[in-house]
């Protein structure tokens, strides 16, 4: 029999939205847990969401129609049929439908907690491919993330920070516990259940290098967040036996500024649909994929080395300020929103020699460290398609193109940011992280962006909040299961 230094019903390996959201539900069914968390404190990357996935929730239902009435919220059908087809049917059937199914109950348990949802949108303005289900509560993420720290500390869910685990135990081929290190001490707990919800890979550069298709950018882009998601589940998933035949992962692609943060002006002036050059000096898109922040990280992720760089002219600049940005970030850049911290931050870059400013295009390449004649005969081609009104090259939507012939003109450095990274550990419909041979290892889950089986290679743009909405639901899921089982 294996010996623990201290033994729960149920441990939870992450402090984030999915292992506290499953710390919740068994705390509640009257289990002893514990989340043992690596980082100074709980929270995880749903502190950075914006907005919760979920179909047919009682926020929908109450606001009847979406704001752009000519759209409807979706059914959990066509959510299911989303999720597949945007995957080319890679998805796990079963994972997706367990989402579906459950993910309006994320809504109600933080209303119930009191939680304020300001709306029920998309992330993108007026994409017809996006379906209504971005719910965004006042305080977005950060916020919802303390009432559910608080919730579970009242139901007295131990919590145990900067604990990493290191090992699972295992016994007749069942996982017991975890052995943890807690100020520089093996601490070995024992459980009836673990769950691994520690976050993906997104912090690791070699991970992403490794298992997903984004191994061209990999080491040259922005990581949006102060956490170190680096695989830690996986490794311990791998010790247990699961199947390392399928592990896939999708960065959560965003995009903006070189080094900047997704609130930059700067990065969001950049990422609107100008001119966007790679290190060969040429276009390599119909920039009016910005439209679609989700498109935006994908082709900036394919470029050599991930190096993209922004075109503008002074009168893009002035456009900027005084009207606002054509595209929308979410919450960070509004849509139509005057951008009047957009002069001063290009200051501070310039000065710092991020952004590069000339009153040539002959310039400007050099300073970019682009092919001069390149770039220059790109300009060129890219004006003329302005005056004839066409883009043959690639066909950006007319209303983008704008000539630029104004000095002076500003490169902006571009970079594929990730939130993180979705996927890794196959699990089945109830969490269980399987083994090659398709069976569930007792006792092991595996859940948020820890588990795989939502998405294909790309993450799910065109579902907004579909990570922060799985991360919730898929803990409450183990945990019953688990529960169950006990």
């Amino acid at each position: 029999m294996a010996e623990f230094d201290v033994e729960y019903d149920l441990v939870v390996v992450g402090g984030g939205a999915s292992g506290k959201s499953a710390a919740l539900i068994a705390a509640r069914a009257g289990k002893n847990v514990v989340v043992i968390e690596k980082m100074p404190e709980t929270g995880g990357l749903s502190v950075f969401a914006e907005g919760t996935a979920a179909f047919e929730s009682s926020v929908q239902k109450e606001l009847g129609t979406p704001r752009l009435s000519k759209y409807h919220f979706p059914t959990k059908q066509e959510g299911l049929d989303k999720i597949m087809g945007y995957s080319h049917q890679r998805a796990n059937y079963e994972v997706a439908r367990a989402f579906v199914e459950n993910s309006a109950e994320t809504i109600d348990i933080y209303r119930d907690l009191g939680v304020v949802y300001k709306t029920c949108d998309i992330a993108a303005e007026d994409d017809p491919n996006e379906v209504w289900t971005f719910h965004l509560p006042e305080g977005l993420g950060a916020h919802c993330q303390e009432v559910l720290l608080d919730a579970i500390q009242k139901l007295e869910v131990d919590i145990f920070t900067e604990t990493p685990a290191k090992e699972l135990i295992i016994e007749d081929g069942r996982v017991v516990g975890v052995v943890a290190e807690s100020d520089g001490e093996p601490l070995r707990i024992g459980g009836k259940a673990v769950i691994l919800a520690t976050g993906g890979m997104g912090s690791s550069p070699d991970r992403i290098f490794k298992y997903s298709w984004f191994a061209p950018a990999a080491y040259n882009m922005n990581v949006l967040t102060p956490l170190q998601n680096v695989g830690d589940g996986l490794d311990l998933a791998l010790s247990a036996g699961a199947d390392p035949n399928t592990i896939t992962t999708c960065p959560l692609l965003a995009a903006g500024g070189r080094d900047m943060t997704m609130d930059s002006q700067v990065g969001g002036a950049g990422v609107n649909p100008g001119v966007w050059i790679n290190k060969t000096g040429h276009r390599f898109a119909a920039e009016s994929v910005a439209e679609n922040l989700g498109d935006i990280g994908t082709y900036y992720g394919k470029q050599p080395g991930g190096i993209v760089w922004s075109i503008l002219s002074q009168a893009d600049v002035d456009r900027l300020v005084s009207e606002g940005s054509e595209i929308a970030i979410g919450e960070f850049v509004v849509y139509h929103k005057p951008m009047t911290g957009l002069l001063p931050e290009l200051e501070a870059h310039l000065e710092s020699g991020l952004v590069k400013k000339a009153d040539t295009f002959e310039e400007l390449a050099e300073q970019m460290g682009v092919p001069t004649d390149a770039f220059v005969e790109t300009m060129a081609a890219y004006n003329e398609a302005c005056e004839r009104g066409v883009d043959e090259a690639y066909f950006k939507k007319p209303q983008y193109l704008r000539a630029l012939v104004e000095p002076p003109f500003y490169g902006i450095p571009l970079a594929t940011g990730t939130m993180g990274s979705a996927g890794g550990i196959k699990v089945n419909g109830d969490m269980q992280v399987i083994t090659s041979d398709g069976d569930a290892i007792p006792g092991l889950y595996a859940v948020g962006l820890d588990a795989t089986g939502l998405y294909g290679d790309s993450y799910n743009m065109e579902i907004p909040g579909c990570a922060n909405g799985f991360a919730h639901t898929s803990g409450r899921i183990a945990a019953r299961h688990a529960i169950a089982n006990m």
